[in-house]
């Protein structure tokens, strides 16, 4: 009775390790690709450090979430897809560890500071039509 517990504990805390590290890959790509799309100036205009800096960080975040936990939640997702998951009962992720954790916290920085507020220079996108209500229609759509 207890051995079927601890394995059923063992197995929740291995899956919430595989969505903790999945968060982590995901939040890592998304610092990545976003710090990649705003313009160096807009950088210096938010009185944030240089693009080169933040795309850098990320980057160097996301490998070590990659290296520390990744890529082993991936094979572990990998075994999911071609086997079900009754192919993964032996199989733990292994954990993300300190340095993981510090890539994670890495890009999140970037994502809660940097990102807001670069996009107060984000350029505006202005409509090409105007709606006007009534009129003009044949039964009086907004066009």
């Amino acid at each position: 009775m207890l051995t079927a517990t601890a394995n059923a504990l063992a197995g929740a805390v291995a899956y919430l390790q595989l969505a903790f590290i999945l968060v982590a890959l995901a939040l890592g790509a998304w610092a990545v690709v976003d710090s990649l799309t705003h313009r160096p100036d807009h950088y210096v205009a938010a009185g944030k450090r240089s693009k080169g800096f933040w795309v850098g960080l990320n980057a160097v975040g996301i490998i070590v979430v990659l290296l520390t936990g990744g890529l082993s939640a991936l094979e572990l997702l990998g075994a999911v897809v071609t086997s079900g998951a009754r192919g993964i009962a032996g199989l733990r992720p292994q954990s993300l560890g300190l340095l993981g954790l510090l890539g994670m916290v890495a890009n999140a920085v970037y994502l809660a500071d940097a990102r807001p507020a670069l996009q107060v220079y984000r350029p505006i996108r202005v409509r090409s039509r105007i709606r006007r209500p009534g009129g003009g229609g044949p039964k009086g759509r907004w066009r």
